[in-house]
This record gives C-alpha cells, structure tokens and sequence, in this order.
C-alpha cells in the first residue's frame, strides 16, 4: 500500500482537478515499482473517460490520453470507482493537500491522521 498528497495548480475545474490526481497516482505507483496496481477514485466520470473507447477532444482528454498511455505502458494497472464513502482515507488526503507546502509520500504506511480512517475503511 501507498499513498500521495501532491499539489495541483489552481485554476482548473474539478474534472481536471480528478484526472490530475489520478494521472498522479498512477505515476507515483509506476515511479515507485508498485506494478501491477490498483487505483482508485471516487470520480466516476474520469473512470468512464479512462475506461471508454472514445476520443475526448477537451482539455480533460490529454490528461486521461496521457493516463491511458501510462496504463498500457505497464500493463496490469486498473483504475476503478470506488464511492468516496467507502474510502473516505483517499477523501482525507485530499482535503489535506490543500494544506501542504510540498508533495508528501507514504510507502507501506499511511499519515497518522490519517490511520482512524484506514481502519474504519477496512472490512472486518
């Protein structure tokens, strides 16, 4: 297991803000020889972007085109939706990278503010 809170400029709209994050995570995991893995979202619609067979000709399209370049890269990655209710850790970070200074990086263990969360997310 790993985990990442890395800043994203201002400015974009949150769809880019997701793909962003994911496009992020994806190269955090290859970066750290973490392959296979599996991502995931609570951002549906850049799910259905990553996973559809269409060309998407907006400024969101080059991200999930460099996304799915990264997927096929390495194969054995997937990227799915998961409700933000049933992984409220991933929720956790992000509101917290809205307080960083600087990309923090976690392997094998997680921000210990952030440990009550991982185990109210675990199934028993």
């Amino acid at each position: 297991m790993a985990s990442s809170a890395q800043k994203i400029s201002a400015g974009y709209d949150s769809l880019i803000a997701e793909a962003m994050a994911v496009l992020k995570g994806l190269q955090f995991s290859h970066n750290a020889g973490l392959w296979p893995c599996v991502l995931e979202t609570d951002a549906q619609v850049v799910v259905n972007l990553v996973k559809g067979k269409f060309d998407v000709f907006s400024e969101v399209g080059l991200i999930i085109e460099d996304i799915n370049r990264l997927l096929h890269s390495v194969p054995g990655c997937v990227v799915n939706f998961v409700p933000r209710n049933a992984n409220m850790a991933a929720h956790n970070l992000a509101k917290l990278d809205l307080s960083l200074d600087s990309d923090c990086f976690w392997m094998e263990e997680v921000r210990p503010s952030v440990v009550p969360v991982v185990l109210g997310d675990c199934p028993i």
